[in-house]
């Protein structure tokens, strides 16, 4: 055996144990690599103006469901076993402009102030009863009915001012702010035309003479006027007791019409009050008759947002 020959024998093992540890190490370091690389790889973020993909949402049997309107005037799917409001887009329509019906309530009421003031010394006016129609809970066309009179001596006046017990009528319509709120609470303006055909007197005028003569006395009796007058007023209604509510409004209000006489004016319109006020009151006891009350049921509501829950027919 040659030199040659022994070392060709020598080398070849060794030559074959270094590649297969060089294999080796090869393996190890690209296992090592995408194993690094899967941890840190980021995930892709989905492109602008796209939606990526979600859950496929939970699905509720139509046949299961029945239609009902909600407390917003939105037609609703409600699950009977559940109780679950489900909104169908398909049903949905705009939120309505006002959530009462058209013939909502009537409410009738008896004016107080005039009684009331009686009380504290005042010498004319007696009281009305009214009547307003609530429509939408927001226009409220309105008619009242009364009866006045007058007997008073104004402080250092030489006469007595008398009107008989005479009739007045008013006759318009109010606006109501909350009118999508609760309707045993209002805030309301309104404008009213009143209108009154009544006698009126004037007695016991006292004439000084002058210093000698004694003073003479006359009246002047049985005029007849009529009279038109504007009010506009403002005024909270609230509940008291289920349908009893109380009423305040100030009014403010102004003649546009009035009979002359030869005599004068007379001092107090029946309906209106005395001629130089300009600002007045009314207080009213009052009961509302419901006429299309409105009912909602009250159901359990999946939330806006809530992708868990879809329809399917």
């Amino acid at each position: 055996m040659t030199m040659t020959d022994l070392q060709a024998k020598t080398t070849a093992p060794g030559l074959r144990r270094l590649l297969k540890m060089l294999l080796l190490t090869l393996f190890v370091i690209a296992g090592t690599e995408l194993s690094a690389q899967r941890r840190v790889t980021p995930v892709k973020t989905p492109e602008p103006g796209t939606t990526p993909k979600t859950e496929r949402p939970r699905r509720i049997d139509r046949s299961k469901l029945v239609e009902m309107t909600d407390a917003s005037g939105n037609t609703i799917l409600v699950d009977t076993i559940t109780g679950t409001e489900v909104k169908d887009t398909a049903l949905m329509a705009p939120p309505p402009k006002m959530i009462y019906p058209l013939l909502h309530e009537v409410t009738a009421g008896v004016n107080l102030w005039n009684p009331i003031m009686r009380a504290f010394g005042q010498s004319y006016g007696l009281g009305d009863v009214w009547a307003e129609l609530s429509l939408h809970n927001r226009y409220f066309p309105y008619f009242a009915i009364g009866v006045d009179n007058c007997n008073d001596t104004p402080d250092e006046s030489n006469f007595t001012f008398k009107t008989p017990v005479s009739p007045y009528f008013k006759i318009g319509a109010s606006y109501n702010f909350f009118y999508n709120s609760n309707p045993d609470y209002k805030l309301q303006m309104g404008l009213r035309y009143g209108f009154t055909s009544y006698k009126w007197s004037v007695e016991n005028v006292t004439v000084d003479e002058g210093y000698w003569d004694d003073p003479s006395h006359f009246s002047i009796m049985n005029q007849r006027s009529t009279s038109g007058y504007l009010e506009v007023t403002f005024g909270l209604k609230v509940k008291v007791f289920k349908n009893w509510s109380l009423g305040w409004n100030i009014i403010y209000h102004s003649l546009i019409h009035d009979t002359k006489s030869s005599y004068g004016e007379p001092m107090f319109i029946p309906g209106f009050g005395t001629r130089g006020s300009a600002v007045t009151g009314n207080f009213s006891l009052m009961y509302t008759f419901p006429i299309n009350k409105k009912k909602t049921s009250e159901v359990n509501t999946v939330t806006e947002g809530d992708t868990q829950t879809e329809l399917h027919d």
